[in-house]
């Protein structure tokens, strides 16, 4: 149960992620800022994906 509750969240916080990404593409800034930015949408897209992995399999965990 644990796991899928750290999926929801997971799911929660890398879809917002990518929807700060879609809704402000263009808009990044340069040098550094953008290279941080762009990091951060791909943790947000892992984030997104293994959360949503936990959330649906419960990450293989028996339940007793």
């Amino acid at each position: 149960m644990r796991n899928r509750i750290f999926g929801a969240i997971g799911v929660v916080w890398g879809g917002a992620a990518l929807v700060n990404w879609f809704r402000e593409a263009g808009s990044h800034g340069s040098g550094a800022y953008a290279a941080g930015y762009s990091a951060g949408v791909i943790f947000g897209g892992l984030l997104f994906l293994v959360g949503g992995y936990y959330l649906l399999t419960g990450g293989g965990a028996k339940d007793n």
